[in-house]
């Protein structure tokens, strides 16, 4: 299937070409391929290797379709819609995670990083992009069975 079990393999140590390996791997080793998340305010940190297991959690069961139905009734959607295509993500804010997910969401990352709501949201802002292009490789969102596989490896991800 290549982008999205390549991203997988290198969430659980194998070897990923790029797609979500270089992603995770840039995420988790603090590696250059990770792009705007090995920049973000957790690069490096084994933060990132907590945050990712509850962003897939968040995401998984038809989470992903409410996270981006929720962030395009809040005038979103060219952001969304970047990140599902091929194209370059445009980032959004982390106020906008908050309003989309809810406070509750954001508020259970936060007590489980041991960081602000603030920096939690702007944490989730910072993954979701990437993480949303990478699950949708050919600019369009896979079967939901494909989709929930992919958050199931995802969730393994050991901190």
């Amino acid at each position: 299937m290549g982008g999205l079990d390549d991203l997988l393999k290198g969430a659980q140590g194998g070897s990923g070409g790029g797609g979500l390996g270089g992603l995770l791997g840039g995420i988790l080793g603090g590696g250059a391929s990770g792009g705007s998340l090995a920049g973000g305010g957790l690069g490096g940190n084994p933060m990132l290797r907590m945050l990712l297991p509850m962003v897939a959690s968040m995401l998984a069961n038809g989470g992903l379709k409410k996270v981006l139905s929720g962030l395009q009734a809040k005038g979103k959607t060219a952001e969304t819609d970047s990140w599902v295509s091929t194209g370059e993500n445009q980032p959004v804010a982390g106020e906008d995670i908050r309003d989309a997910v809810g406070d509750d969401e954001i508020t259970s990352i936060a007590d489980k990083l041991g960081v602000s709501k603030d920096e939690a949201a702007t944490a989730v802002a910072t993954v979701l992009p990437d993480v949303v292009d990478q699950v949708s490789p050919n600019g369009e969102l896979p079967p939901d069975d494909e989709l929930e596989s992919a958050f199931d490896r995802l969730r393994k991800v050991e901190a």
